[in-house]
């Protein structure tokens, strides 16, 4: 068991640190994905049979994959468009593009 309580941990680890990557400069994305990771692990905290601890951990890295690869941040720019730098992991998923502009469009 205890090596599943180390997987956990390192689990609940990642996701912190990819969240800190996907929302950088983005303080209540921060705040927000900080609250919503550790209400996920406490809401599980009792789990003890192993076949379900195995299901979150791989819920775990499910959702650091999402993170890593298919969340991108706007920002506004001058001309009124958001601009997206891509980042290099993300690139593959995204038209070998390292930055995109979107404009919005009235309806």
């Amino acid at each position: 068991m205890a090596a599943m309580r180390s997987q956990v941990l390192a689990g609940y680890r990642q996701l912190l640190r990819v969240r800190n990557v996907a929302f950088q400069g983005d303080a209540l994305a921060l705040e927000k994905s900080q609250e919503a990771i550790r209400m996920g692990f406490e809401a599980n905290r009792l789990v003890s049979d192993e076949k379900e601890i195995k299901e979150h951990l791989r819920g775990v890295t499910q959702a650091v994959e999402m993170l890593q690869f298919n969340v991108l941040q706007g920002k506004l720019n001058d001309r009124g468009n958001y601009s997206v730098d891509i980042r290099p992991e993300q690139a593959d998923f995204h038209g070998g593009e390292e930055k995109i502009e979107i404009s919005l469009m009235d309806e």
